[in-house]
């Protein structure tokens, strides 16, 4: 993916999920001394406060927080929140016939407008945008989810309307010229009937193949099955133009699910789970490189990842660690051995972060999140790795094989 700015960033990657622009506990100057990550996600609903919609300095997001240089991370805003899921299902009958969509922000519950939306947009300037989609958990009922399939369809083609004018200096277009940095990423809706979905994202495609650079699969992570979430994902693509990239928000929500992501053709995936994981004081500690690991030991990757990582086991089945537990109270290895993080790479011990844990001191945190967001873009650089070596079925395979934790596809 090229940006108007020109930034690069190889496919497939996870985007660092973000408060205002920036990570929850790190600096730009942090942000930028982790080369490995590609892009960040910005919730446009940050931006709704009691005082109204920032930035208003008439500077870009990406110069506000300090990553206006080409090499620096792309900024993608869409509406959702992969984190904390803001989507407010509790929304008036209204306000679900209507054009509004109504999310949970700092003041409250607060109907979003496209036009409101685009408003943020024109001011952040991002790299990339969403189209708006409208968000139901599964078994909502078939009418509800007709209605979020066409409330879905009706944004993409406003947001295409906007973006077209934008590019062709149409009579009107004035308030859409700061649309002309911004790609365009149009939402398809998965509802809980495939045949429904697969349409919509048939007639997605015609409506905007010529507008967008690339589709994102909303409604995902909202109680299917792993199994309903693979067909959606798979059905889905078949139908959208090979040269645009895929993204997929709440469809990655482990480091399987990023696997089975990928496979089915996801390009973007959220990485919300390494705030999760950083929010509840653990750490990722997962073998990046199983296949490599198993042919080289007698024992199988299983058996020497707990014995490469320090001393301890590492809890959940050798893919993360709970900081929090007794266990490492006086544990003085590092989180993951050999890990090149600056947690790791700086002396910042187990049994320290335990105590900061204990302290409730702001600096476990950043020390996780420092963990956690350089063993995500590893991962994700690995992934690249194999599948620029043809090798990435066999990586999934020992990846799933070396895995305790078995996430069944029903």
């Amino acid at each position: 993916i090229t940006t108007s700015r020109g930034v690069t960033a190889d496919t497939p990657f996870g985007l660092v999920m973000t408060r205002k622009g920036l990570p929850s506990y790190l600096t730009p100057d942090n942000l930028k001394a982790l080369s490995e990550v590609k892009g960040l996600h910005v919730c446009a609903a940050h931006f709704f406060d009691k005082k109204g919609m920032y930035p208003k300095t008439g500077r870009n997001l990406a110069e506000l927080i300090g990553l206006a240089e080409p090499n620096s991370a792309l900024l993608l805003l869409g509406l959702r929140d992969p984190v904390t899921f803001n989507i407010n299902m509790y929304s008036g009958a209204s306000a679900v016939r209507n054009t509004m969509l109504s999310v949970d922000s700092d003041s409250g519950a607060k109907p979003i407008t496209h036009e409101m939306y685009m408003d943020v947009v024109r001011r952040t300037q991002p790299d990339l945008c969403l189209s708006l989609s409208d968000e139901v958990v599964r078994n909502c009922g078939g009418k509800r989810a007709k209605r979020a399939l066409k409330r879905t369809r009706e944004w993409l083609e406003k947001s295409v309307a906007d973006f077209s004018t934008a590019a062709t200096g149409e009579e009107g277009s004035r308030d859409n010229e700061a649309l002309g940095s911004v790609g365009l990423v149009g939402s398809i809706f998965a509802s809980d009937n495939l045949e429904d979905s697969v349409e919509h994202a048939r007639v997605a495609a015609e409506i905007a193949s010529d507008e967008v650079v690339g589709f994102a699969i909303m409604g995902l992570g909202l109680r299917e099955s792993h199994l309903a979430r693979r067909e959606a994902l798979q059905s889905i693509n078949k139908q959208l133009p090979k040269n645009q990239f895929r993204y997929s928000s709440g469809s990655a929500s482990s480091p399987l699910e990023v696997l089975q992501a990928v496979e089915c053709g996801v390009d973007v995936v959220d990485g919300s789970f390494a705030n999760q994981l950083t929010d509840c004081g653990m750490a990722m500690v997962f073998d990046l490189n199983p296949r490599k690991e198993e042919e080289g030991s007698g024992t199988g990757t299983a058996g020497t990842s707990a014995s490469a990582s320090g001393s301890g086991s590492a809890s959940a089945a050798n893919m993360n660690l709970n900081l929090w537990s007794e266990e490492y109270v006086y544990d003085q290895g590092p989180l993951k051995a050999g890990c090149g993080c600056y947690t790791c790479s700086n002396g910042f011990t187990r049994g320290y972060i335990h105590h900061l844990l204990e302290c409730r001191e702001l600096l476990a945190e950043v020390l996780l999140e420092s963990h956690n967001t350089y063993h995500m873009a590893q991962f994700m650089k690995t992934i690249r790795a194999h599948i620029a070596a043809g090798t990435f079925s066999e990586y999934v395979s020992a990846f799933r094989k070396n895995t305790d934790l078995f996430h069944s596809d029903q």
